[in-house]
């Protein structure tokens, strides 16, 4: 993570797996609460060109970036990954100059206290 530029808080990598392999991962990061997916890589897949796995990882591993930052205080997530944009915007990402970016509460439930 620390090769990124403008890195800002709350920096993490999600990892997901199933019980033998590593499937992929998230990098990301906060800024001014907005979650930011910096990198995603779906092992055996090309984003840019993407299968029914790496839909199926990129969704799951969106989602899984999405709960982290809802529970950080994000109101919003994007991306600039190449390919991911088109492929989440299924989900509400919209494109926003370079970026595909779509509000939290379209893909997860945020409860208030």
């Amino acid at each position: 993570m620390e090769d990124l530029p403008d890195r800002g808080d709350n920096a993490a990598v999600l990892v997901m797996g199933d019980p033998i392999d590593e499937l992929g991962y998230v990098a990301v990061d906060m800024k001014d609460s907005v979650l930011r997916m910096r990198k995603m890589e779906v092992f055996g897949s090309n984003l840019e060109q993407p299968d029914l796995n790496a839909r199926v990882c990129s969704d799951s591993l969106m989602r899984a970036a999405a709960s982290y930052g809802a529970n950080k205080g994000a109101y919003r997530i994007e991306t600039e990954i190449p390919g991911l944009g088109m492929l989440l915007k299924g989900v509400g990402f919209l494109p926003e100059g370079k970026k595909f970016v779509c509000d939290l509460s379209k893909i997860v439930k945020i409860c208030k206290d």
